[in-house]
């Protein structure tokens, strides 16, 4: 086919072609760019309703939690829990009595010895003072105890009262020292 139309016809048939394919791209890029804008819009709904849901579960959740029962319940936990607490602290103060008797009977006695009277005294965390009364035959008899008792690893600052050393006979005496109960458990 011939094209017999004048250079200027035929600039405008070009300049229109152009046109009409611009038209066509602008319309095809702007129904692309809607489309996508209803898909992102979609799922912004989409999230929106599944948040609602999520915070409705939510708010059901607290109401079942704010009822009485867990109210009851959390006052429970909070009883058994201080009880829990006191009975730490009490046996974080706990004395070992078996260990500390151990410990004052391995010492070797005069058989005239005898205790009448012990008391034990936790002083800090670890020390633990002690008193013992009892009477002796002898003063000889109680000072070999004071021997052994010196020769103890385990006691600590041993000390008689001055009035155990007076009577030669039907001694009666009076001894403090400290035992640290790390060492003794």
């Amino acid at each position: 086919m011939i094209n017999l139309l004048p250079t200027e016809e035929k600039q405008k048939l070009f300049l229109e072609k152009k046109r009409k394919l611009a038209v066509i791209l602008g319309i095809i890029v702007l129904v692309v760019l809607i489309c996508l804008i209803l898909i992102l819009l979609s799922i912004k709904f989409y999230l929106l309703a599944q948040t609602d849901a999520e915070k409705n579960k939510l708010k059901e959740i607290k109401i079942q939690n704010n009822s009485i029962d867990f109210d009851n319940y959390t006052s429970i936990i909070k009883k058994y829990n201080k009880i829990l607490s006191e009975l730490d602290y009490f046996y974080s103060k706990e004395i070992y009595f078996n260990g500390v008797l151990n410990v004052i009977l391995n010492v070797p006695k005069p058989e005239n010895l005898i205790f009448t009277n012990f008391s034990l005294n936790r002083t800090d965390e670890n020390k633990i003072d002690i008193s013992i009364s009892g009477t002796s035959e002898t003063r000889d008899d109680l000072l070999i105890f004071k021997k052994n008792i010196e020769e103890s690893k385990e006691i600590k600052n041993p000390v008689f009262s001055s009035a155990s050393w007076i009577n030669p006979k039907d001694v009666k005496f009076s001894l403090t020292f400290q035992i640290y109960q790390d060492e003794v458990q």
